[in-house]
């Protein structure tokens, strides 16, 4: 099987995950998508795992420090053959830059050392010398840093997780008309498939948290009716 033959294949059967959220959770599981992974080539594979091993947090151990993820990220984008792939590393860890520098100082914190290794990408530097600008003088490259920093000034985690997740998606986007069945167009599912999985598992968490708090409430309220009829 050539190729060509092979991605289409493995394109084809993938179900449609649909525009921007659309589906509450993914339509295929990561272990049917590893199942269809399997009609890679060893050389395309790894690709793809090198791309997933720079793009999943959940690959990165809590205690590795900015550093070493950093020159991770450098390292593994630098080997990858497909040059769409590289951009796919650099615009994903870009945003995750910018997601950083937002909370860092909504918790208060100060402008990284000019020393500091603590983003990825083209615009680090000016984020880090624009520290006190509301969109960190990227604004007009990223209009979703103004309505974020708002979200996340007000409280709303969930409103600033999907803007967070809107943005990676778009980006994606930007490449998805040009690849149809080939190595970049699988990178491209699965980077969507994991936004929906992360919006999934967030929005999960997020209405078990408020169940939770819901019932402490509760409990909160009639406790002193049970300590008054005792």
């Amino acid at each position: 099987m050539s190729g060509a033959d092979t991605y289409i294949m493995l394109m084809s059967s993938l179900p449609d995950l649909g525009g921007f959220l659309e589906a509450e959770s993914p339509p295929i599981n990561r272990l049917q998508i590893e199942e269809r992974l399997a009609m890679l080539s060893p050389e395309d594979r790894a690709e793809i795992d090198a791309v997933t091993s720079v793009l999943s947090w959940d690959r990165i151990r809590a205690e590795d420090e900015d550093a070493t993820v950093l020159a991770n990220a450098e390292r593994v984008s630098a080997a990858l053959r497909s040059e769409t792939l590289r951009h796919f590393v650099r615009d994903r860890l870009e945003i995750r830059t910018i997601i950083a520098a937002l909370r860092r100082r909504h918790a208060g914190e100060e402008a990284p050392a000019p020393d500091t290794r603590w983003g990825f990408g083209r615009f680090k530097e000016t984020i880090r010398a624009n520290w006190a600008d509301p969109s960190f003088g990227v604004g007009r490259a990223f209009p979703w840093i103004a309505p974020a920093r708002e979200k996340l000034e007000s409280g709303d985690t969930a409103g600033f997780e999907r803007l967070a997740l809107k943005a990676v998606w778009d980006t994606i986007g930007r490449h998805a008309d040009n690849h149809a069945f080939d190595l970049e167009a699988v990178a491209i599912y699965l980077l969507r498939w994991s936004v929906v999985d992360s919006w999934a598992q967030y929005d999960t968490a997020a209405a078990t948290a408020r169940f939770s708090r819901l019932l402490d409430e509760a409990f909160a309220d009639i406790t002193p009716t049970f300590e008054a009829a005792s």
